[in-house]
């Protein structure tokens, strides 16, 4: 049995304790685990995607799915080294340099908006994306995300967790536009209002 095999069932028997960590710092320390983040970056992208064809990306003719998953990942490193987003982690109980997902939030006021989640493919379906949309619910009263129309495995999550697709402008719910936008021939906007 490997680590993440043990890890996995231990992770099981204790779904009810909160293992969520918000990163605060940035710098030196956050940036020596870089690799381990943009690792499960890929293998999470890469899992969900194993079965599309590339032309659904829309994706310049010369880039493949590697590159367009490191460009993305080093975007986001990015924003998260500059502080406009949050850095959200969830670890193994047994050891916490597993890391076995994570959530990136950009915020306003009472808002936010996810910019990437990502769970290992080897800990999906127990509970840990569940887990990390919870902890996002606690501190927002509307949350916002974009998930590509192709990813229907993301829009049942989503859809399973109360988001429910939605137009830029609903009214006082209006979509901030301080977060990004998204072609909406590629990406479908969600949103969950917290009561």
């Amino acid at each position: 049995m490997t680590i993440q095999d043990n890890c996995k069932k231990n992770y099981v028997a204790n779904l009810n304790n909160n293992y969520i960590t918000k990163v605060l710092a940035t710098g030196p320390v956050l940036e020596a685990q870089r690799a381990t983040f943009s690792n499960l970056f890929t293998q999470s992208f890469s899992h969900a995607y194993r079965d599309l064809q590339l032309d659904l990306f829309d994706l310049p003719q010369e880039q493949t799915l590697s590159s367009y998953l490191e460009h993305s990942f080093n975007a986001t490193w990015s924003l998260i080294q500059s502080g406009k987003l949050q850095l959200w982690v969830e670890v193994s109980r047994d050891s916490s340099e597993l890391v076995v997902g994570f959530i990136c939030v950009q915020t306003k006021d009472d808002i936010c908006y996810i910019e990437q989640f990502v769970v290992h493919p080897d800990f999906q379906r127990i509970k840990i994306g569940s887990n990390l949309i919870k902890a996002v619910e606690e501190r927002y009263r509307l949350i916002w995300l974009h998930t590509r129309h192709i990813n229907e495995v993301a829009i049942s999550f989503y859809t399973r967790n109360g988001f429910i697709r939605s137009d830029a402008d609903d009214g006082d719910m209006a979509y901030p536009i301080e977060f990004p936008s998204r072609s909406s021939k590629t990406f479908m906007l969600m949103k969950k209002v917290i009561s």
